[in-house]
């Protein structure tokens, strides 16, 4: 039977990646069984539980991709894989950084020890994407001040959202934090489905994704407060780098590129949130969700009206 691309696009980057986040995250939770109960006590079970749930969120952007090109039901096409662009190289360096990180918290096993390494691997890690993700053809030559630029401040963001997030991730009751990094998903992919599809496509893939590890974070809350030791904190930091690297990327595939103050503005919006969360510390949690969905409704409403400005161009 013949599917119309929108479900097309709708099963391989939305539903599929969604319900992998979602067996992903669950497995990932599994970490929080504890022997002790110090926050320097080691993790019972977080071994298997962090292999094996990095593995499923990043073979959930692997698996997103052969689907798309029509390779996913043959093995033997797999070889044949190639990036057209550099950027499609994130297909395979994203699922490795969060499988990295999964397999580092289950080798430290103490949430102390896998807090004082996580902040430097990620920023690496987004660095090095960062790195290979940009265009770096004869034809964007010109561009290379802006590429250094770009690469600089989408650094400075992962950094301080990875920071940002782990602030509202860690404290009692911040079972919404993985939903911070869904609403930033919302916004990069309405940016980048403009500038040039395919990479927006993955993008939908990531908020997919994102979804699933929400949702898990919502019905399946975390009970400690680790510092970087939260159980989703592999796959979450992982995909805030992929946010990051797209919209940024996605910044060099168009003719007018949008405001810098709007992508900037993307860019830091979990930390922005977080500062938000941080100011009203003492006021019930109803009143800082409101203030977040507020600010990221008016983010979102800026993008969309983007969208349909540059249609009216056309």
């Amino acid at each position: 039977m013949d599917m119309s691309f929108e479900i097309q696009v709708l099963l391989q980057r939305i539903v599929m990646p969604s319900l992998v986040g979602l067996i992903g995250g669950f497995v990932l939770s599994r970490c929080e069984r504890r022997v002790a109960g110090t926050g320097d006590g080691p993790l019972r079970g977080v071994g298997a539980a962090s292999f094996f749930g990095a593995l499923l969120v990043g073979a959930g952007l692997i698996a997103s991709d052969l689907w798309q090109r029509g390779m996913i039901a043959e093995p033997w096409t797999w070889r044949r894989w190639d990036a057209r662009e550099p950027w499609m190289w994130m297909v395979w360096l994203v699922p490795s950084l969060i499988l990295f990180l999964g397999i580092a918290k289950g080798l430290l096993a103490r949430p102390n020890r896998f807090a004082t390494w996580c902040l430097p691997w990620v920023v690496a890690g987004a660095a090095g994407i960062l790195y290979v993700a940009l265009p770096q053809s004869s034809g964007y030559q010109d561009k290379l001040p802006d590429a250094i630029r770009w690469l600089a401040i989408g650094i400075a963001a992962v950094s301080l959202n990875s920071a940002s997030l782990n602030a509202i991730s860690s404290r009692p009751g911040g079972r919404w934090g993985p939903s911070v990094l869904f609403a930033q998903l919302v916004c990069i992919a309405g940016l980048t489905l403009q500038s040039y599809a395919s990479l927006g496509e993955f993008v939908l893939a990531a908020l997919g994704l994102s979804l699933g590890l929400a949702l898990v974070s919502l019905f399946v809350p975390s009970g400690q407060t680790f510092d970087y030791g939260w159980p989703l904190a592999p796959a979450v930091m992982g995909l805030m780098v992929l946010a990051a690297a797209g919209l940024v990327v996605s910044t060099f595939y168009v003719s007018d590129p949008p405001p810098t103050w709007l992508v900037a503005g993307i860019l830091f919006l979990p930390s922005l949130i977080a500062g938000i969360d941080l100011c009203l510390a003492g006021k019930h949690w109803g009143w800082r969700l409101f203030a977040a969905v507020l600010l990221w409704a008016m983010v979102l409403a800026v993008v969309i009206f983007k969208a349909m400005q540059s249609k009216s161009d056309w």
